[in-house]
């Protein structure tokens, strides 16, 4: 009896040690990584011309590939997408998030509420551009808004392209 009992605990641990061996690798490979929730870049069809209404009063909506463009002629929205995929062991999602870290600088202001997580960058160029990049999951969307006549901002449009992040980012939640 008791050699049985030694045959069933041998076999156990051995079982065990190549069950923690193939989940070792697995993690190895990266099959515990989350890949995120998007295979592939949204396009401009999450986008219509009252996503932009914060900003622009007649928006025009233009495609081109995955960045999309609204206009009023005077003053410019654009969209574009970036798709983050897993590598190794790190997920989608955890690349983009460490991407948008890397990228705040001291001229960054974190926005709490838009997307996943959001930063603005205030630049001092000709157009007075502003920017939000923010992250969806494994999908980083960046929006800008600038002054197509190299002036000044009109009044509200930097806090309208934050109702603009938000209203996109919400868009991509659902």
């Amino acid at each position: 009896m008791r050699r049985l009992w030694r045959i069933v605990l041998v076999s156990a641990a051995v079982l065990a040690a190549v069950a923690a061996t193939g989940l070792g690798m697995a993690y190895s490979l990266g099959a515990f990584a989350e890949a995120g929730r998007f295979g592939a870049v949204p396009g401009c069809a999450v986008l219509d011309p009252a996503t932009f209404a914060p900003v622009l009063a007649a928006a025009k909506v233009e495609t081109d590939g995955d960045n999309c463009t609204a206009s009023d002629g005077q003053v410019q929205v654009n969209v574009g997408y970036t798709l983050v995929t897993k590598r190794g062991t790190v997920g989608g999602p955890e690349l983009a998030s460490r991407y948008l870290t890397a990228v705040a600088g001291g001229d960054t202001e974190r926005l709490d509420g838009v997307g996943d997580q959001a930063i603005r960058q205030r630049t001092q160029a000709i157009g007075s551009p502003q920017v939000i990049s923010m992250r969806v999951s494994n999908l980083i969307v960046v929006l800008s808004v600038l002054n197509l006549g190299g002036g000044d901002l009109p009044a509200g449009a930097e806090d309208g392209l934050v109702k603009v992040a938000t209203a996109v980012g919400t868009r991509l939640k659902a």
